[in-house]
């Protein structure tokens, strides 16, 4: 698919808004989709899939948006590379493992990602995010906000400095 505009960060942002706190991913795409900042593509989906591979250009930041359990509060920006860690199946695929793919069929590096993890509690289906998911989600839009605000070239230094 061409696109109008090269982008300089595409943003992949998965869960189930279905299932309580997996809401985070499609919820902040929602959020960064309204910013309409030229350079940006957000990309929304269900679970993150092999198919994805596409979506990404080798001169483009990627980042990664997911519920987390891993944290306890707020958000956690995380540097990522490719891993043949094992961790996909035909319908889902880890970031890390999709970096791998791009590697293997691009025949080139993967772009620079990073995997922006969003506290998360209860996937409970049917319920509504949860008072720690929302406040993470705000504290990750805060985050999303003041990083757009910059130049689009300057994304991927701005993700750089401010990832563990």
């Amino acid at each position: 698919m061409a696109r109008s505009v090269d982008p300089t960060l595409t943003v992949f942002a998965w869960g189930n808004t279905a299932r309580g706190d997996d809401a985070i991913g499609p919820m902040l795409a929602e959020r960064l989709r309204a910013r309409e900042a030229p350079g940006l593509v957000v990309i929304e989906d269900h679970q993150l899939n092999i198919e994805h591979v596409t979506d990404m250009t080798g001169d483009s930041a990627v980042l990664f948006i997911d519920a987390s359990i891993e944290i306890d509060e707020g958000f956690r920006l995380e540097r990522i590379g490719p891993s043949n860690d094992g961790n996909f199946s035909t319908h889902a695929i880890s970031p890390q493992a999709l970096l791998n793919v791009y590697e293997q069929t691009m025949k080139s590096p993967a772009p620079d990602a990073w995997l922006l993890h969003v506290a998360a509690r209860d996937f409970e289906l049917g319920a509504e995010p949860g008072d720690i998911a929302l406040r993470a989600i705000d504290e990750a839009s805060s985050f999303l906000e003041k990083l757009l605000a910059h130049a689009p070239a300057e994304w991927r230094a701005s993700l750089e400095e401010k990832a563990e």
